[in-house]
């Protein structure tokens, strides 16, 4: 029996049984067996480090490794999201100040040698890159501010601004207070497998507008508020996980299928608990024999079960494939999650399987797109064999210009523009980005039309 593994999944073959499975050395690092509501709900969950409490970001601490894994593992995900990127860059940002004219706010594009040369001191395009990302996969920024270390005109100012990264920055209090407002920014990483111990964090202060240069270096969390979450934004593309889940299944489904040449014949279902206490006694078994545990030896009892399991499927009458998932169950309160083994036999018909999976597949793809504020027209998730016409790109186009920029670009701008209003007080100048009106083709003349360059 010869065993593919990609990640957590894995590809099964023997001489005439062929199956997939999945599993995860702890469940709970799946929320897709917990509802939303129960996995938004952080505020009664606090890790001490220090002298501090720590808020987390997500149930297991982990929200923003989770988008990150479950993202770059999808086919669709990250185009989309990097297209929504380069929509709010547009050309960059530029300064400009703002002006009323005939009743309408419009911006006046300027340039300003002193405030650029300060700006190309610290690579500013390098951290508004970062801070874009940050923003259109998590909807928050995390920027230390850098003070000068003497004086800039006879007053303090801002050296530099730095962007720390969401996965490795934490909100957090004073150990001892009651009041469960952030007060620090605590950075290390929280899965300590980068540091050497529990000890290795830095602690910043909360950046705060009415007192900016209390502290030599601060951090400003810039975000999108969500609706009655404490201290840190659900991004909306928390909410589409599982259909990016999904979308990421199906080319390992197909595969399977394309792969072995027949059809799956049976799913097998077991419960995630089963390879949880599995997992505990094969520790335990190892402590005793006075070796230290591996995750080769789960996987080598995995390979083992399942191969029993293959040889009473693959009987003279039960030739073929099976799909294995595993399923999982909790009690929590009144709400009852179901576990246990269970195999279900599936219809051998190719043709029906193969198009359900696709339409399934171009359905996940809509939904990323629309979890992520994107018209499926601008994030290339149309629908499959059909090519979204010009006319509708255009007005899609200038309905996000119109509607989906200037908030993200308040937030990611926030702390620069902070740093401008300290440094340049008699400058009424913004940071800000710059985008071209979109225009028809047959408006446009014709050796400037896009076909023509």
């Amino acid at each position: 029996m010869t065993v593919e593994y990609h990640g957590r999944n894995a590809l099964v073959q023997t001489e005439d049984v062929a199956f997939t499975f999945e599993s995860a050395e702890n469940p709970r690092d799946f929320d897709k067996y917990r509802s939303a509501q129960e996995t938004l709900d952080w505020t009664d969950q606090e890790y001490l480090i220090g002298n501090y409490r720590v808020f987390p970001y997500g149930t297991n601490n982990d929200l923003p490794k989770v988008i990150k894994d479950v993202v770059q593992n999808n086919s669709i995900a990250p185009g989309i999201l990097k297209k929504k990127s380069q929509l709010i860059w547009g050309k960059g940002p530029q300064l400009y100040t703002e002006v009323i004219e005939d009743n309408a706010l419009k911006r006046n594009w300027v340039q300003d040698k002193e405030i650029q040369d300060w700006l190309d001191s610290w690579e500013y395009l390098d951290y508004l890159n970062k801070a874009v990302v940050d923003f259109s996969n998590i909807e928050g920024v995390f920027t230390k501010f850098n003070m000068a270390k003497g004086m800039r005109v006879g007053r303090p100012s801002v050296a530099s601004l730095e962007h720390s990264s969401p996965e490795d920055s934490r909100l957090a209090t004073d150990l001892q207070l009651l009041n469960p407002k952030p007060k620090y920014c605590i950075v290390t990483d929280w899965t300590f497998k980068r540091v050497v111990s529990v000890t290795d964090y830095k602690v910043y202060a909360l950046f705060d507008m009415r007192n900016p240069f209390q502290y030599r270096n601060a951090i400003l969390y810039s975000n999108m508020y969500s609706f009655c979450s404490d201290y840190y934004t659900v991004p909306d593309i928390y909410g589409s996980l599982e259909w990016v889940r999904r979308s990421s299944a199906i080319p390992m489904i197909l595969k399977a299928l394309s792969k072995n040449s027949i059809n799956l014949k049976y799913h097998v279902i077991s419960p995630a608990r089963f390879w949880e206490e599995k997992k505990g006694e094969l520790e335990k078994k190892a402590e005793q024999n006075g070796e230290k545990y591996q995750d080769s030896d789960l996987i080598k009892y995995k390979t083992e079960y399942l191969r029993q399991v293959s040889k009473v499927l693959s009987g003279a009458e039960n030739t073929g494939k099976f799909w294995h998932s595993i399923k999982y169950a909790t009690v929590e309160g009144h709400k009852i999650f179901e576990e246990g083994w269970e195999i279900k036999e599936i219809k051998q018909n190719i043709k029906d399987f193969v198009a359900s999976q696709i339409s399934i597949s171009d359905q996940a793809n809509r939904m990323v797109a629309a979890g992520v504020g994107m018209h499926p027209a601008l994030g290339g998730a149309g629908e499959s064999g059909r090519s979204d016409s010009g006319s509708e790109q255009l007005y899609a186009l200038k309905n996000y210009l119109l509607t989906g920029i200037d908030i993200p670009e308040q937030i990611i701008m926030k702390a620069i523009n902070y740093a401008l209003k300290l440094n340049f007080p008699g400058k009424d100048f913004k940071l800000g980005f710059y985008h071209m009106a979109p225009e028809k083709e047959e408006d446009v003349s014709e050796k400037k039309r896009i076909k023509n360059n």
